[in-house]
């Protein structure tokens, strides 16, 4: 039976070891950010890759979507990666590089897309793309925007390179990725550690942070979050327990009292409270222990922050 309930505890234990990612490791193979759902988390200065699948043999290839916010980040190159050998007819990848110029949040849109449509009985045909609108204007007319229009020639199987940078490009799918510049040398940085909660928790936006509570798991007590957090202003990036005097060594039947690391990262100037209560989960009633701690966070110093 104390078997049984040593490994409860232990389980219950390694569920703390939580880990929330936050972009900053978002990075795929060659070092390049290909999933729009994962954040780009870099320091000022450093330069960052997108890679997209990319057949350009069909007439598509990704173009930027929206302007740059230029005070954050810089377009340095595009790069075209044909298939490897073996995989010939294959689509192949292009690596947009960016340079993150200045702190703060942005987008960057990708759309990939045709630059040209085919011209044909003095009509502009195109293919339609999901979710996007086919409208066909007669006697070759394609309407761009408001009193905008370009007339196709009707002798040209495809418009000129004037009428193909005017065009209205036909877009196939969108990517949109969030970009967060950081303050230089943030990112490496090792997290403050905060166990007293009468000191109130300064950070500034960008880093991270770490509250440390003692924690005896052996008797089946763990902190957890007394309420929601402020996504706007902090987030949760892990929660793990570290036993005293290290690791517990391999086939320990139980786990020494220790502490828990909550470590946090601050996302927006604002205030806010985290608030942790100690007890055992399956146990209904008042906690333990209650702990709640004061959050300022403040504006990047010394550099002004830009973005969303």
């Amino acid at each position: 039976m104390k078997h049984k309930l040593t490994a409860a505890l232990l389980i219950s234990v390694l569920a703390l070891a939580v880990v929330v990612s936050l972009g900053g490791c978002g990075a795929e193979g060659n070092g390049a950010y290909r999933d729009p759902s994962v954040p780009i988390v870099v320091e000022k200065g450093q330069e960052f890759v997108i890679a997209l699948e990319s057949n350009p043999s069909t007439g598509y290839r990704w173009l930027l979507g929206e302007e740059l916010e230029k005070e954050i980040v810089a377009l340095e190159k595009v790069e075209f990666e044909e298939p490897q050998a073996e995989k010939r007819g294959h689509p192949g990848e292009e690596r947009w590089t960016f340079k993150a110029i200045g702190t703060g949040r942005t987008e960057i849109t990708l759309r990939y897309a045709r630059s040209w449509v085919e011209a044909s009985q003095g009509k502009l045909e195109e293919k339609e793309s999901a979710g996007s609108e086919v409208k066909e204007e007669s006697e070759g007319e394609k309407l761009l925007g408001e009193g905008e229009t370009v007339t196709a020639s009707k002798e040209a199987s495809a418009p000129t390179a004037l009428e193909q940078d005017n065009l209205e490009r036909i877009v196939e799918k969108t990517a949109v990725f969030r970009v967060w510049v950081k303050k230089k040398g943030i990112v490496d940085k090792e997290p403050k550690k905060y166990e007293d909660p009468e000191e109130a928790i300064e950070v500034e936006e960008g880093y991270r942070f770490s509250v440390v509570l003692e924690s005896d798991p052996t008797a089946g007590f763990q902190w957890r979050l007394a309420e929601p957090l402020d996504e706007d202003v902090i987030a949760l990036v892990s929660a793990t327990f570290e036993a005293k005097g290290g690791e517990a060594s391999e086939g320990a039947e139980e786990v020494a009292p220790g502490e828990e690391v909550w470590t946090f990262e601050a996302l927006k100037p604002g205030e806010t409270e985290i608030s942790l209560v100690y007890g055992r989960p399956w146990e209904k009633g008042a906690p333990e222990e209650t702990r709640t701690f004061d959050v300022v966070v403040k504006a990047v110093e010394g550099e002004e922050s830009s973005g969303h």
